[in-house]
């Protein structure tokens, strides 16, 4: 992938992400929440704003319905930029974590079948990030929701 790397405010990315779901998420009567600080990436907006839209359509798709998604973010020690995306949904199983970002994976195929989409966006998520040099993660508890980590540098 052939990026161009410029400064890419997080915040405001993240505002038009949520603009661009917040119909959706009012189907559902979810609310979303902007608590990424004011910082930038050293990043591509063109690919980046995809991947960080994909995490929060699943967060809404499979978040509990009358519940909230959160995205925010720190810097870490290191320097870089870490994104979170939150949801307060079922939870992802233990022997599930390590293959979410797997093509074609789906934790329930029954469920994602009924939801539609193709499996790859967390596979897509994963490239992107990777692409900026950034790593991806997820931690989860069954029952209390999951959390998408992503990095990116600084700029």
């Amino acid at each position: 992938m052939k990026l161009n790397l410029q400064p890419v405010d997080l915040h405001a990315l993240a505002e038009k992400v949520l603009a661009d779901l917040h119909s959706r998420a009012e189907g559902k009567k979810v609310s979303l929440l902007n608590e990424v600080p004011v910082f930038s990436a050293n990043a591509d907006a063109k690919p980046a704003r995809p991947g960080v839209r994909d995490l929060v359509d699943n967060a809404i798709k499979y978040g509990r319905a009358e519940g909230r998604v959160i995205v925010g973010g720190k810097k870490l020690a290191d320097g870089r930029l870490e994104i979170f995306v939150r949801d307060d949904g079922p939870g992802i199983p233990p022997e599930a974590l390590d293959r979410v970002f797997e093509r074609f994976y789906r934790v329930d195929k029954a469920r994602s079948r009924d939801q539609g989409g193709t499996g790859l966006g967390l596979s897509i998520v994963k490239h992107i990030v990777q692409a900026h040099g950034g790593e991806v993660r997820v931690e989860s508890e069954p029952g209390k929701g999951a959390t998408f980590f992503f990095t990116l540098p600084a700029v």
